[in-house]
């Protein structure tokens, strides 16, 4: 099979695989990102796939890393709840993890300014723009503290990819 055709049927299954996980529930944004893993995956891979085989595999891939996704998403939420929102810091279950303490502490030293920026963004849901209007900030300035916070968070657990949750 000739590489150029090989890479159409990625294509496709990579658009059904960002459909699929959208029905599923999936933010289209966040199924995008999952899909063009897999996709990126798929294509460093040493090996061909028949395209019998490739469907079914990307399909299962995909659906593992965005479990993965929630996972993380979810354990990023707890840990925020924990310490930017002090009433709900008594109700919860002591941080159990190193990697989490280490996130916690870095959490206690940011200003109060990024503290609020970090909750209206992950807990409140808030979008760019509305914190941007909150804040009174331009939106290019309220990406950049929370890409800044996002790459502090990184460095803290020794992640070495660039600002991508």
């Amino acid at each position: 099979m000739r590489l150029d055709g090989y890479e159409k049927i990625l294509k496709q299954i990579s658009t059904e695989l960002v459909n699929y996980l959208v029905q599923q529930g999936a933010n289209r944004e966040v199924a995008q990102d999952v899909v063009q893993d897999v996709f990126v995956k798929v294509l460093e891979m040493d090996l061909i796939l028949p395209p019998n085989k490739i469907r079914p595999y990307m399909y299962q891939m995909a659906k593992r890393k965005y479990i993965d996704y929630y996972r993380r998403k979810k354990r990023f939420y707890q840990i925020l709840e924990r310490y930017l929102i002090p009433q709900v810091k008594e109700n919860q279950p002591p941080v159990l993890t190193p990697s989490d303490e280490r996130i916690g502490n870095l959490l206690n030293q940011l200003s109060d300014r990024d503290k609020q920026i970090l909750k209206m963004k992950y807990l409140d849901q808030y979008s760019v723009k509305q914190i941007a209007e909150v804040m009174g900030k331009s939106q290019a300035a309220v990406k950049m503290i929370l890409y800044r916070i996002k790459h502090r968070l990184r460095k803290v657990l020794g992640d070495k990819r660039n600002g991508r949750q």
